[in-house]
């Protein structure tokens, strides 16, 4: 199990570039109308500077959050 917790992080805490496979993400209309659902590829394009938005990938769709809202999102790496 720890082995996997090592593996799972927070969108907000993903290297620009990086990918992950959507293991958690909130229950919100929002994310699921922008296609961010467990299971999905996602790919960190980049973030803003200081407290400014993320900007991913999922699947061919580009999305824009902010970083309170990536934080709550959880990838396995």
């Amino acid at each position: 199990m720890q082995g996997i917790q090592r593996n799972i992080a927070s969108l907000n805490h993903m290297a620009i570039g990086e990918a992950g496979t959507v293991f958690e993400v909130p229950d919100l209309r929002l994310l699921a109308s922008l296609g961010v659902r467990i299971g999905k590829q996602v790919r960190l394009i980049t973030r803003s500077v200081a407290s400014g938005p993320l900007v991913f990938m999922v699947g061919d769709r580009s999305v824009v959050i902010d970083r309170a809202l990536a934080e709550l999102i959880k990838i396995r790496r």
